[in-house]
């Protein structure tokens, strides 16, 4: 994006009128404060200058121009930032090179969706029945409204019509599990007679649906939307985007098992809650946590089989390096019922006096279920405690030690001499030896390119933010660290690589000292001029067209029924990618992964 135009968005978006739709503002002198929305305070630090036209916490350091900000509190890319400021300017949005979404007909279709459901439950009488079932589960029109629950009709086909009627093609229909079909053709919509639960994205896009039924011998309590290329579950939390601003301000998750706990939790003033959706919690689920907060509660069931699965949880959590504390509900409940029984202030009250970090809640645990005074439960009991501190700080490995053997009279010679049980997501992050004889793809090497040049030029990185989008890469952890570079060039002029290693993840990291910067061009410095650049930035649009070209052609091959607009969208990405492979061959840009 040029940067005369950033300047002019910057230009005629007051400051202090955006921040006011989201901090109450008040003036003191020359400039306005208010509450931080990004962390939590009692004293107002975030001011606000319409001289300057900035904003900034003087207390976390967050804020900056209008885009910058604007992008931080709605979670959204520099680029739909200043696309929507540019639109409420008046500046004319076709000048703003903004890449459209492969993705955007089905985020279409599934709002599309979420709002039929969420007009049924109000208006049908099966609907109503379901909103008295969930009136008589404590929940408020409020809670309603923000959750967006809705219901699904019992008639076949309701919601497969009214998107047929709205022009929607019956292929994506089907790509995203909303609707079947039927051994002779017909089709039928998924879900029946259930309250529905949208389940949306990182950037609050409806992506799937979940749906649950109101009859106690329905075999089946919860029925999903099977995974799509834009629903993944294990990639996705249940209330992430919209807890985004409570997590901010508390720099804290509260992780739960199911819609209801947090829907609960949220109506009882916990509303920084997220849930895996009756699932185990996976590495990605916990990278997703550990990208926007540096501690978590889990509030899973206190039953058997939540406290299991917290035991479960805390080892990935763990490899994020993540502050963990564990709420264990008392008599076996789990947080909805518990609510609903006992009321919000109780609730709250047990974050003060049922929490305990992850060490305290694996002693008590591993003790349940044992006869500590038979020797085999003894010795197990022993293993998992050493186990659970094997790769720990040692003064925390010292205290559990110690009081294991205060405890059960065991001489910490005898501990340390122990094997530890062995538990795959217990043992220390591998990196497996690299193989000296594969060399990553073009592809690859154009993607870490574009990361060097990243880090030696902020305008640089500007342009490739403004070129790629983080699909765009084929590599999850390089596009994370495009990401982390821009967020760093945001708040410095210059690169300071030992700093901004210090802002990474563990994997990030590794990335940066294992791959890229043992890379050739980067030990030696060699230059990277903006023709080069550009010729990366191609090789990896490139890449993901044909990545995409490939998706097409197998969605081509295997439906049943095909739109027009499927169709052709796979012929002109052929076009697209011969006519760069023409180009290629006739010698109009060379490899260059193998220039230097």
């Amino acid at each position: 994006m040029d940067q005369k135009l950033i300047d002019q968005i910057n230009e005629k978006t007051a400051i202090v009128d955006l921040v006011s739709e989201f901090v109450t503002l008040k003036k003191t002198g020359k400039n306005f404060v208010g509450l931080c929305p990004f962390h939590q305070e009692k004293t107002p630090s975030f001011s606000v200058s319409p001289e300057k036209n900035i904003a900034k916490c003087m207390s976390c350091g967050e804020g900056g121009n209008p885009i910058n900000f604007f992008r931080k509190i709605k979670n959204i890319s520099f680029e739909e930032a200043a696309a929507e400021l540019a639109e409420r300017a008046g500046i004319e949005v076709k000048k703003i090179n903004v890449k459209k979404d492969p993705y955007e007909n089905y985020y279409a279709l599934m709002s599309e969706v979420a709002n039929f459901y969420e007009f049924n439950l109000r208006h049908s009488e099966k609907g109503l029945e379901a909103l008295r079932y969930l009136y008589d589960r404590q929940m408020t029109d409020e809670l309603i409204k923000h959750f967006r629950l809705g219901f699904a009709p019992s008639y076949g086909s309701t919601l497969y019509q009214v998107l047929k009627n709205k022009n929607f093609s019956v292929s994506d229909m089907i790509n995203l599990g909303v609707v079947k079909q039927s051994d002779q053709g017909d089709y039928y919509d998924l879900f029946s007679d259930r309250i529905i639960f949208p389940i949306t994205d990182a950037k609050g896009r409806v992506v799937g649906l979940s749906g649950r039924t109101t009859h106690p011998k329905e075999p089946a309590k919860y029925i999903n939307s099977p995974e799509t290329i834009i629903f993944k579950k294990g990639m996705l939390l249940y209330h992430f985007n919209e807890a985004l601003p409570e997590i901010r301000k508390l720099k804290q998750v509260v992780l739960y098992e199911g819609f209801f706990d947090v829907i609960s939790s949220y109506g009882a003033g916990i509303m920084h809650g997220v849930a895996t959706m009756g699932t185990a919690l996976t590495k990605d689920q916990a990278k997703l946590i550990k990208s926007v907060s540096p501690s978590i509660i889990i509030a899973y069931d206190g039953d058997q089989a939540g406290l299991k699965a917290s035991d479960h949880a805390i080892p990935i959590l763990e490899k994020e390096q993540l502050k963990i504390e564990v709420l264990t509900i008392p008599e076996k409940m789990d947080p909805d019922d518990f609510i609903k029984a006992y009321g919000p202030e109780a609730y709250e009250k047990l974050f003060g006096e049922f929490t305990e970090d992850s060490f305290q809640f694996r002693y008590r645990y591993y003790k349940i279920g044992k006869d500590l005074k038979n020797a085999n439960d003894l010795k197990d009991f022993k293993r998992q405690i050493v186990s659970m501190v094997q790769y720990v700080d040692s003064s925390i490995r010292a205290h559990y030690l110690s009081r294991l053997s205060t405890e059960f009279s065991i001489p910490i010679a005898e501990l340390d001499g122990l094997k530890p049980t062995k538990d795959k997501e217990k043992e220390p992050i591998k990196i497996p030896p690299k193989e000296r004889s594969k060399m990553p793809s073009k592809y690859e090497q154009a993607e870490r390119f574009l990361i060097m040049a990243m880090l030696r030029s902020k305008t640089v990185s500007r342009k490739v933010m403004n070129a790629l989008k983080s699909s765009d890469f084929a590599e999850v952890i390089t596009a994370s660290i495009r990401l982390s570079i821009d967020h760093y060039y945001d708040d410095h002029v210059e690169m300071n690589l030992d700093h901004f290693l210090d802002t990474l993840n563990t994997e990030q990291r590794d990335v940066m000292e294992n791959t890229i910067m043992k890379d050739i061009i980067w030990k030696k410095n060699l230059p990277l001029d903006d023709v080069e650049v550009d010729k990366y930035i191609t090789l990896v649009i490139l890449a993901n067209d044909h990545r995409r070209f490939m998706y097409l052609n197998h969605q081509i091959e295997t439906l049943q029924e095909v739109s027009e607009a499927l169709v052709n969208e796979r012929d002109q990405l052929k076009k697209r990618l011969d006519k760069n492979k023409e180009e290629a061959s006739n010698g109009s840009w060379k490899d260059h992964t193998t220039a230097h």
